[in-house]
């Protein structure tokens, strides 16, 4: 048994379901769990080292086999307790089952290094459960006396205040509103004088919690209205209600690590977005041209100063866009581990070789009959990997869902090599399902 092993905590859904303002009825609760759970399987990539995994139930053993195997590493203990909540690590700390296989996973190592998605009470619990075992535990956050500095950076409105705090940290002009009388007018101030605004809540998930308000053809802005009352996340004040910032398709973004350092360590990265929506991302050398990545490098050390004063320890990302005008402006932060980290890791595995990770995490699948993983997935990576190329399936939960869809993640040369592997991948892997569905041969290889 190692001395050290690294436990594996994807806290996705309780770090997103956090939110003491916000009062979600069981439909939409039950839609974030569901939302989260399927991105914590990305976690597997986070770790190169002796580690234990937890994860929701639901994973698919077969993936996680194949994945390791596509790797060259051997498949660590997996931990899944019962989903009586949704919540990973609540769910862990009420099973007896679960923890006393916890236990015996860490039978004789001395320091147990959490690697967590993000701060949340349950993981300083997690924590005191394991020191009451023996283990020194060594947290990839910062303590319980800091855990407010969380709260507050993961808050949408605190890059209105980060503007005054930090230079160079220029957001859209906006207006704080904390009614719906207020929010209306401010809203039809701006649309009226023919511009677009984007108003957004405290919180939001993957887009969610904000929103575009622009004209109808009818000169209301009726559509704008019917959004927010679909929209859980604007259900409470402050709202924030901001100009629209024309820009380019894709935005900029850097992954910062908060530690005792004065130098941090820097992820830049650059997001595929569909509206307000994130659709994929690129990161590593040559996916920014110089000048972006200079500025980034600039505005990601200036948070990691106002954080570190904060307590604030672990992940974060700022999240920006590149106005026609050529400013950056930040949109928001994100107070913990973000959708890069799978793709940050296998990038510095393989940095000397493909330095290069391109991310998709929800490539559409036909829905010409179920899919399967062994018939329809594995067969396309298993050819990809005969031939060097480094691509896996990292998101495979939504297979069985009403709206099937496959995450890939790519290393490669560029980020149009690794777009296009993943584009191939997914096309092969639509071809085997189709034919499948009408008894045919499957397609020929990708490539």
């Amino acid at each position: 048994m190692p001395d050290t092993i690294d436990l594996v905590v994807p806290n996705v859904v309780e770090f997103n379901l956090k939110r003491e303002l916000l009062d979600f009825d069981p439909g939409v609760e039950n839609d974030l769990v569901e939302h989260g759970t399927g991105y914590t399987d990305q976690c597997v990539f986070w770790s190169a080292g002796d580690r234990v995994l937890v994860l929701p139930a639901g994973y698919s053993q077969e993936w996680l086999t194949h994945v390791h195997a596509g790797l060259g590493s051997s498949v660590p203990d997996v931990i899944s307790p019962l989903p009586r909540t949704g919540r990973l690590i609540r769910d862990l700390l009420d099973d007896d089952r679960a923890l006393a296989a916890l236990a015996a996973a860490t039978d004789g190592v001395r320091e147990v290094r959490l690697l967590s998605f993000g701060a949340s009470p349950d993981l300083y619990s997690l924590a005191s459960v394991l020191r009451s075992q023996g283990r020194e535990v060594r947290l990839d956050v910062a303590g319980p006396e800091h855990y407010w500095s969380y709260e507050y950076l993961e808050s949408k409105l605190c890059c209105v205040d980060l503007a005054s705090h930090i230079p160079g940290f220029r957001v859209p002009r906006g207006i704080s509103v904390t009614s719906w009388e207020q929010l209306k007018g401010a809203v039809t101030t701006i649309v009226g004088n023919g511009g677009r605004a984007v108003v957004k809540s405290m919180y939001g998930v993957g887009g969610y919690g904000s929103a575009v308000a622009r004209g109808d053809a009818d000169g209301t802005v009726r559509r704008f209205w019917q959004t927010l009352r679909r929209e859980p996340f604007f259900g409470t004040f402050p709202l924030t209600v901001q100009d629209y910032i024309a820009h380019g398709t894709d935005c900029p973004a850097v992954d910062v690590l908060v530690d005792e350092g004065a130098v941090p360590r820097m992820e830049y990265s650059m997001l595929g977005v569909d509206g307000l929506r994130y659709r994929s991302l690129a990161l590593g050398p040559g996916v920014l041209d110089p000048d972006l990545e200079e500025r980034l490098a600039a505005l990601g050390t200036a948070v990691h100063t106002f954080a570190q004063s904060l307590g604030y320890r672990g992940w974060m990302t700022v999240d920006c866009l590149r106005g026609l005008d050529d400013a950056l402006y930040v949109t928001e932060i994100n107070a913990r581990r973000s959708g890069a980290m799978h793709a940050v890791a296998l990038a510095e595995r393989w940095a000397d070789e493909v330095p290069v990770a391109y991310v998709n995490d929800a490539l559409p699948l036909r829905l010409s009959g179920p899919v399967s993983y062994e018939e329809h997935i594995r067969p396309v990576f298993d050819e990809l990997w005969a031939r060097g190329v480094r691509a896996y399936p990292s998101t495979v939960r939504a297979l069985t869902g009403h709206r099937p869809s496959l995450g890939i993640v790519v290393c490669a040369r560029s980020a149009a090599d690794g777009e296009r592997i993943a584009t191939e991948a997914h096309r092969a892997v639509n071809a085997a399902v189709t034919a499948a569905g009408t008894g045919q041969k499957r397609a020929a290889p990708v490539g």
